[in-house]
């Protein structure tokens, strides 16, 4: 009876030790387990974009300063003043060309009869002495008129463009002074701005002769020549009374 109780005890034991194992019994001093913690419930969170608030507000960050808006459209101020602009640069360019005067002075056609010779000295063929009612009946109002004014005999002069005429107070012509070479001076074919080696063929030797002037005497008048040291051309053809 002994033996077999033993034997019944050790077969219960048998069978509470598996029971132990197939239970996954641990020791005592092993950690418990960290209990699951709850899951939270998921936030949506909502940005400024979506449709929370109407299309047509904007969400202002109080963080960042709002930039002051400036009066009025920048574009359309641009286009007022490029439009501005036009206007005045047009203004400026396209300006009313002067009026044509009906009665421009034209050039005095000039006639040559008497030709220079050194017992009878013209130039424009014009003869020293000659009163101004004359000039003017030839040739014309001049251009200008002004006055040379000298203490003993102011002389009157006529401008008209391609020569000068004086006169002294007796209103007789007291010299001639040729200024272009689209004139003929009379001087039988020699014009200004001719070389200086066509002047002794036109005129024949000259009475005094500088680098700088060629002097012809003749009866009762001086007819005098500057020639351009540089160029050595006729720059200059007067004739004045002596």
């Amino acid at each position: 009876m002994m033996n077999r109780k033993k034997a019944f005890i050790g077969i219960l034991s048998v069978i509470m030790i598996m029971m132990m194992v197939t239970t996954g019994c641990k020791p005592k001093n092993a950690a418990a387990p960290t209990p699951a913690q709850p899951k939270e419930a998921e936030s949506t969170v909502v940005t400024p974009t979506e449709t929370s608030l109407p299309q047509n507000e904007t969400i202002t960050n109080p963080s960042v300063p709002t930039p002051a808006t400036p009066a009025g459209n920048q574009a359309d101020k641009v286009s007022l003043a490029s439009a501005d602009k036009g206007d005045k640069d047009k203004g400026e360019g396209e300006q009313t060309p002067p009026a044509t005067k009906p009665n421009a002075q034209t050039k005095p056609k000039i006639e040559i009869k008497s030709p220079y010779t050194q017992a009878k000295p013209t130039l424009l063929g014009l003869t020293l002495k000659t009163s101004a009612a004359e000039i003017t009946e030839k040739f014309g109002k001049p251009k200008e008129q002004f006055v040379m004014e000298d203490d003993t005999d102011p002389i009157t002069v006529y401008d008209y463009t391609d020569f000068l005429v004086g006169f002294d107070k007796q209103n007789q012509l007291h010299f001639v002074d040729v200024r272009s070479a689209d004139v003929n001076p009379g001087l039988n074919g020699l014009k200004l701005g001719d070389p200086v080696e066509e002047v002794t063929k036109s005129l024949g030797k000259p009475d005094s002769n500088t680098s700088f002037v060629l002097t012809y005497k003749a009866t009762g008048a001086v007819l005098k020549l500057d020639i351009d040291p540089k160029s050595q051309k006729v720059n200059s053809i007067k004739l004045f009374a002596e």
